[in-house]
């Protein structure tokens, strides 16, 4: 009996620590202590290209989201950098990677006939799961100084859904992270 409660309860363990490690949205940001936000009203993009990602639509879709983030919380956008008073620069990728947790094996006991238990093993018991992390990074820069002024970023585990259908879950990401700028 004890066996088998021990054995459902890992087993609930298990699968709480796979849901509750999935589809977590995990925000953060950093800022130039020195910076001084309150000027800053309109903006540009830095112009580059976003070499290395495979789909353009993605990158298109994280362009739009943060424009038009930016412009419902009150800033300009302006074509003219001479104009802006920051600039705004994003990356967006993923990666591969895997995740290890290690965690003590149940008792495993056994009888061998009258009087006499075998002795229970405890060891380790070892999940591996390999699953695809995205990032987002948006970059502020002062236009008149171009130096780094804010850096936010969201990383999250891609399900299937979130790669075949980006444009939900971009949005999400890049609202959590414009949610922190300008910093209080």
């Amino acid at each position: 009996m004890l066996l088998r409660e021990t054995r459902a309860l890992a087993g609930i363990v298990s699968i709480l620590l796979l849901v509750g490690g999935c589809q977590t949205l995990k925000v953060n940001s950093d800022y130039d202590r020195q910076a001084s936000f309150a000027g800053y009203h309109s903006f540009t993009w830095l112009a580059r290209d976003h070499h290395g990602n495979a789909n353009p639509l993605t990158v298109q879709r994280v362009h739009d989201a943060v424009q038009a983030e930016l412009i419902r919380r009150g800033f300009v956008y302006v074509s003219d950098a001479a104009q802006a008073d920051f600039v705004v620069d994003f990356t967006i990728g993923s990666r591969e990677r895997v995740e290890v947790n290690s965690y003590p094996a149940p008792f495993v006991g056994s009888y061998w006939g009258p009087g006499w238990w075998g002795y229970g093993y405890w060891g380790n018991a070892v999940d591996v799961r390999q699953y695809r992390e995205g990032t987002l990074s948006i970059d502020i820069f002062d236009a008149r100084t171009h130096r780094a002024v804010w850096h936010g970023w969201a990383q999250k585990e891609l399900s299937r859904s979130d790669i075949e259908h980006s444009q939900q879950p971009i949005q999400e990401a890049v609202d959590a992270v414009l949610a922190r700028f300008p910093p209080a």
